[in-house]
C-alpha cells in the first residue's frame, strides 16, 4: 500500500453501503471517489446492459448514476459521501417509480423564488471567478452560481478531503483567486445548475437554476458565462467499460480526494493535459503507468518547441521537467505518435490496445485496469446556443462563439469567456473574465475602476501560447471504424446500426439520425456523438448542423419544477416569419402534374395516395424531412375530444371539432393497415383514453362530452372511481371517475413519419427539401411556382403547409384562416411500466402517456413560444412548470423522475376541423390543413387524393370546406 492509500486508509472515518455492501469514506470526497477508491469501478448499467462507471467525472456523461437514499439519478461524480449514506446502483434509464401518495413529495404551491441581480456569472472556474472579483470591485452586485461541489472548475480545483495530495503551485493560486473572490462582495453559490435561459417578452433574461432540490429563478441586468469545457473523447471498442474515463476524470479523483483511478493505468491521447496528469500520478506512487501520446515527441519537432519555449518560457520549462521525469521513471512507459485504439475486458478495464498513428508497426496489448483518455476539449456552448449566439467552428473542429476580447457577443447584455466560447486554456479564460467583469460593469451603469495593467497583453501572449502549443502537439486525426463500437453512449447506438440507417434511408442532416435512432437523445444531449453524427451523415461540424438546444440543458428533477399555474385561455396564435431556405441546387423538375406544399404527414400522405394512383406529384419543403410539427408532437392518436374542444373552452363553440369524430376514428384505423400493408412497426398501441375527474362539475361536464362523442359513432363513457383505479393503479386517488374511450391509443411518429414517407418515394412521388416557396401564381395551364432553387410548372397544387398555410394562400390572394400555435411537449426518464393509456384531465391542459422506451411524454396544448433569433418554436419556462404541475397532479410518482428534456412545434389553430378541399375561387388550388394532424394524417391524404383526382372521398366533406368562414 503507498502513502496515498494509507494516507486515505487513516481518514476514512464515516461509512455509507453501496448496494448493501459497507464501505468507508473520507469525509468531503464524493460518491464515485468512495466506490473506486473501495474498488467498485461500476455503478449501474447501460441500456445495452452493459456495466458503466465513472466517466467524465464532471457531470456531463450521466454514466454514474446512482440510487441515494431512495432518490434516483444523482451523479455520483459530483454528489459527497454523507456518513449513513445508503447508495444502490441504477439501470441507465428504467427506474422502478411505483405508485407514492399525494404528499409524498414536498411542491412548490406558488411561484419560484425570484431574485435581481446586476451580473450573473454562470461557472466558477478560472474566467469565472476573474470576471466575479473584476465586476464585484464596481460596487454592482454579483452572483456566481456552479453546478460542482466547490469553486475552481477543472483547473484550479481544490482539496476536496484530508486524503488528498498536498497542494502544488496550480492549485495555491486558485485558492487565492477563490479566498479573493470571497472576500470580495461577489456570491459564490456551489452545487448549483443552471438549466435554463430564456428572454421575455421586454426581452429580458430570465436563469433557471436548481440547488439542494428547490428551483428558482434569477433576473440579471447582465450574464457572463464562464461554463468552460468538457473532454473530446474519441468513440472505440470497450471505452464505455468501467475503469475507462477522461483523463480530467482521473485527474479530479487524484487532485481533489487522493484516490487512484487504478494501479496500473494507460494515459492516453493528443494534448498537454495527459502529460501533466501522467507526472501527478508518477509523483503520487502509482504502480505501474503508460503514456500513449499521438504527436510526435517534441524533439523530433525542434523548431516547434523552440517558438514555444520563446513564448511563455516558465510553462514551457514546467512541461519539460514533466516530461524529464516520465521518462527517467522506471515506472512509466512513454509512447509518442501512437494511440489507443481499443480497450479490452469483461465489466471493467483488464487492458489496452495501442497502435503506430502511422500504422506502420504491430499494436501492442498493455494490461491494465485504468485508462484516462483525452484528445482536447470541446466547449460547454449550451447556453449560448440557447440564446441564439453566433458561432464559428475552429481550428479544432470545435464550435467557438463570436465575441470580443472582453467576451462581449452579438447580444448587449450576453459575454461568453474561456472555455465556453471556444477552447484556449486557463490562463486566456483568466484575462478574459477580468475584461468582461470591467466592460460589463461599466456597460450598465457601474464604475469597475482602471483596467488591470498588462491584462490585454498576457491575453495576447497566452492566445499565442496556445496556437503554438497546440502547433506542438498536432496529430493525425483518429477514426476507429470498427463497426461494434458504441457512438452514442447514453443511448447505446453502434457504428454498424447507425451507418445501416444512414444507408438505407438516405439521412443527409443530423436531426433525421437523431429522429430515427435515438442516438443523441439521452442524457448528455449529444455532447459525446455530435461531431461524430455528423461525420456518419457526411457534413461538417457546425452549430447550424446540430439539432435544436433543449431544456434542460442538464436532467432536473420533475418536482422542483412543478409549479401550479393558471389554464390560460386559447392558444397562443402567431404569425409566422419569413425565412429563406436558402438558395441549393437547381430543381431537377420543371413540369409536373400536382405540386404538394409541404412534406408533413399530411402532404406525405398526399403524396403517398396520388403516386399510388398512379399520378405524377412533387412536394416541395423548406425543411427536412420529419423535423416540423409531424416528427414533434408527442404521438398521440385522439379518437375523443380533448377538454378544450368542448363547451366553454372550444373554438367555435365546439362544432367543428364534434364534426371531425367520424375522420379521427377513420384515421386511427388507416394508421393500422398501413403499418400492416408496409411491414413496418409504427409502434402503435390502441390501449384506450382516460380523461380523468375530481369534481362532480367534471364528472357533468365528461357526461355531455361522451353523449356528444356518442352522437358521432365513438365508443365513449363515463366511469366510476372504482373502474379507474383498476384501469390505472397509478392515478392519484382524489379522481373519482373519469371518460374512458377504448379507441384512443398512441404511435411513435419518428418512425410513422418516415415510414409514410418511403412509402411515398417507393410510389413514385418526388419529395424536395430545402427549397422555399416564394410565390405561386395561376397561368393559363395551371399554376407556375416559385422556389428558392428555380420554378415549376403543375396543373394542381395541394397546400399542406400547416401553420404556414395562410401564407400560401396569400400568394394567390385567398384567406386561408390558418394560425400558427406552437405547443410544448416534454419528455422525463424511462421507468418500469406505469401508465399503459393515454391520459387527460376533465379541466386541465394535459396529455400524458408512457412510451414503448419507458419514458413520460407530457403535453396537452401548454402554449410555447418563438425563439428570438431563430425563430423556430420553443418551450416557455412558465409552460414547463405549469404542464409538470397538471402531469404529477394526475400520477404522483412522476415526483420520482427527472426532466430529460422539452421541445416545441408549429401546431395549427383553426377552429377545430380541417380545411379540405377545392377553393371555390381557384380551380386547381386545394388546401388539406388541420390542427389535428398526426391523427388525421392518413385520412387528410386519403381524402384530398381522392378530390384533386375528381374522386368520391366517401365522406361529407361540406363541414370542412373553406367556404364555411364565409
Amino acid at each position: 500500500m503507498n502513502d496515498l492509500a494509507l494516507q486515505r486508509e487513516h481518514f476514512a472515518r464515516i461509512t455509507i453501503t453501496f448496494d448493501g455492501k459497507l464501505l468507508r469514506a473520507v469525509p468531503g470526497e464524493t460518491i464515485a471517489a468512495t466506490l473506486i477508491a473501495n474498488g467498485i469501478l461500476a455503478q449501474g448499467r447501460g441500456k445495452d446492459e452493459s456495466a458503466r462507471g465513472h466517466y467524465c467525472g464532471m457531470g456531463v456523461c450521466h454514466d454514474c448514476l446512482v440510487t441515494v437514499d431512495g432518490h434516483s439519478g444523482v451523479r455520483a461524480c459530483l454528489a459527497k459521501a454523507v456518513d449513513g449514506m445508503d447508495v444502490r446502483s441504477q439501470k441507465t434509464g428504467v427506474l422502478d417509480i411505483g405508485a407514492i401518495s399525494q404528499d409524498a413529495a414536498v411542491l412548490p404551491v406558488a411561484a419560484l423564488a425570484t431574485r435581481n441581480v446586476d451580473i450573473l456569472i454562470i461557472g466558477a472556474g478560472p474566467g469565472g471567478l476573474r470576471a466575479a472579483l473584476a465586476a464585484s470591485r464596481s460596487n454592482a452586485s454579483v452572483l456566481v452560481l456552479d453546478e460542482r461541489p466547490a469553486p475552481g472548475g477543472q483547473y484550479f480545483k481544490q482539496n476536496a478531503s484530508a486524503a488528498a495530495p498536498e497542494p502544488d503551485r496550480q492549485m495555491r493560486d486558485g485558492a487565492s483567486l477563490i479566498e479573493a473572490v470571497r472576500s470580495s462582495s461577489a456570491i459564490i453559490e456551489s452545487e448549483t445548475l443552471v438549466w435554463g435561459v430564456e428572454r421575455n417578452a421586454q426581452g429580458s433574461l430570465r436563469i433557471s437554476t436548481y440547488a439542494r432540490g428547490q428551483a428558482s429563478i434569477v433576473l440579471p441586468q447582465c450574464l457572463i458565462i464562464a461554463t468552460g469545457a468538457f473532454e473530446r473523447s474519441s468513440p472505440m471498442p470497450g471505452w464505455t467499460l468501467p475503469g475507462a474515463m477522461t483523463t480530467g476524470a482521473g485527474q479530479t479523483l487524484l487532485r481533489s480526494y487522493g484516490v487512484f483511478p487504478g494501479r496500473r493505468i494507460l494515459v492516453a491521447g493528443n494534448g498537454p493535459l495527459n502529460i501533466q496528469v501522467a507526472s501527478e500520478l508518477l509523483r503520487s506512487g502509482v504502480n505501474e503507468l503508460t503514456l500513449v501520446e499521438a504527436a510526435p515527441a517534441m524533439w523530433r519537432r525542434p523548431a516547434r518547441a523552440m517558438a514555444l519555449t520563446l513564448t511563455d518560457p516558465r510553462l514551457a520549462f514546467q512541461g519539460i521537467c514533466d516530461l524529464a521525469a516520465l521518462a527517467a521513471s522506471r515506472r512509466c512507459r512513454l509512447l509518442f505518435g501512437h494511440r489507443l485504439q481499443a480497450i479490452e475486458g469483461h465489466d471493467r478495464v483488464e487492458a489496452a490496445i495501442v497502435a503506430p498513428v502511422s500504422g506502420g508497426g504491430a499494436p501492442l496489448r498493455v494490461a491494465v485496469d485504468a485508462v484516462c483518455s483525452g484528445d482536447g476539449f470541446l466547449p460547454a456552448s449550451d447556453i449560448p446556443r440557447l440564446l441564439g449566439l453566433h458561432f464559428l467552428t475552429d481550428q479544432n473542429g470545435g464550435l467557438s462563439v463570436v465575441r470580443g476580447d472582453d467576451g462581449s457577443t452579438t447580444q448587449r447584455d450576453v459575454f461568453v469567456v474561456g472555455e465556453a466560447g471556444g477552447f484556449g486554456g486557463a490562463h486566456i479564460a483568466e484575462a478574459m473574465g477580468t475584461l468582461a467583469g470591467n466592460t460589463a460593469a461599466r456597460r450598465f451603469g457601474f464604475d469597475p475602476g482602471h483596467e488591470p495593467a498588462n491584462v490585454r497583453r498576457d491575453l495576447l501572449r497566452n492566445s499565442q501560447f496556445q496556437t503554438r502549443l497546440w502547433h506542438l502537439f498536432a496529430a493525425e486525426p483518429s477514426e476507429n471504424l470498427d463497426k461494434r463500437v458504441l457512438v452514442c453512449r447514453c443511448e447505446a447506438k453502434s457504428l454498424g446500426e447507425l451507418q445501416d440507417v444512414v444507408k438505407r434511408h438516405k439521412v443527409t442532416d443530423v436531426a433525421t439520425l437523431k429522429r430515427l435512432t435515438r442516438a443523441g437523445m439521452g442524457r448528455c444531449q449529444g455532447k459525446y456523438c455530435a461531431a461524430a453524427l455528423c461525420h456518419l451523415v457526411g457534413i461538417p461540424f457546425q452549430e447550424a448542423a446540430l439539432p435544436a438546444p433543449q431544456l434542460p440543458v442538464r436532467p432536473v428533477p420533475l418536482a422542483a419544477l412543478a409549479v401550479e399555474k393558471p389554464e390560460w385561455g386559447g392558444h397562443n396564435r402567431v404569425t409566422l416569419p419569413d425565412r429563406s431556405a436558402g438558395t441549393g441546387t437547381p430543381l431537377d423538375v420543371s413540369e409536373t402534374a400536382i405540386v404538394v406544399i409541404g412534406a408533413g404527414i399530411s402532404g406525405l400522405s398526399t403524396a403517398l395516395f396520388l403516386a399510388r394512383e398512379g399520378h405524377d406529384v412533387v412536394v416541395l419543403d423548406r425543411n427536412p424531412i420529419n423535423s416540423g410539427a409531424s416528427g414533434a408532437n408527442a404521438g398521440s392518436l385522439h379518437a375523443q375530444l380533448l377538454s378544450f374542444d368542448h363547451g366553454a373552452k372550444s373554438e367555435a363553440g365546439g362544432g367543428p371539432a364534434v364534426r371531425t369524430l367520424p375522420l379521427q376514428q377513420q384515421s386511427i384505423a388507416l394508421w393500422q393497415e398501413l403499418e400492416t400493408e408496409l411491414g413496418l412497426d409504427f409502434e402503435i398501441s390502441i390501449t384506450g383514453g382516460l380523461m380523468v375527474a375530481e369534481t362532480d362539475a367534471h364528472l357533468a361536464f365528461l357526461a355531455a362530452k361522451t353523449a356528444a362523442e356518442r352522437a358521432q359513432g365513438i365508443d365513449c363513457s363515463v366511469i366510476g372511481r372504482r373502474e379507474l383505479r383498476c384501469l390505472e393503479p397509478a392515478l392519484d386517488t382524489r379522481f373519482i371517475g373519469a371518460a374512458y374511450c377504448p379507441e384512443e391509443g398512441k404511435i411513435n411518429p419518428l418512425v410513422a413519419t418516415q415510414g409514410i414517407y418511403e412509402a411515398a418515394i417507393s410510389a413514385g412521388a418526388r419529395i424536395i427539401t430545402g427549397v422555399e416557396v416564394t410565390a405561386v401564381e395561376r397561368v393559363a395551364a395551371g399554376f407556375l411556382v416559385t422556389t428558392s432553387r428555380g420554378k415549376m410548372h403543375a396543373g394542381r397544387i395541394v397546400n399542406c403547409a400547416g401553420g404556414f398555410a395562410a401564407r400560401i394562400g396569400s400568394m394567390l390572394g385567398v384567406n386561408v384562416p390558418v394560425f400558427g400555435a406552437p405547443l410544448q411537449m416534454i419528455v422525463t426518464e424511462a421507468a418500469e411500466p406505469t401508465i399503459s393509456r393515454l391520459v387527460a384531465h376533465a379541466d386541465r391542459h394535459l396529455t400524458l402517456k408512457q412510451a414503448a422506451n419507458g419514458n413520460f411524454v407530457i403535453g396537452g396544448g401548454w402554449t410555447a413560444g418563438l425563439d428570438p433569433v431563430r425563430q423556430h418554436p420553443r418551450p416557455l419556462l412558465d409552460s414547463i412548470e405549469g404542464n409538470l404541475w397538471v402531469a404529477q397532479h394526475v400520477v404522483p410518482s412522476l415526483r420520482k423522475l427527472h426532466v430529460l428534456r422539452t421541445w416545441a412545434a408549429m401546431n395549427i389553430n383553426i377552429d377545430g376541423a380541417p380545411i379540405l378541399g377545392e377553393h371555390p375561387g381557384i380551380p386547381g388550388f386545394f388546401n388539406c390543413v388541420t390542427s389535428n394532424g398526426y391523427t388525421l394524417g392518413p385520412i387528410m391524404g386519403q381524402i384530398t387524393a381522392s378530390l384533386v383526382l375528381g374522386k368520391n372521398p366517401g365522406i361529407d366533406i361540406k363541414p370542412f370546406l373553406i367556404q364555411r368562414f364565409g
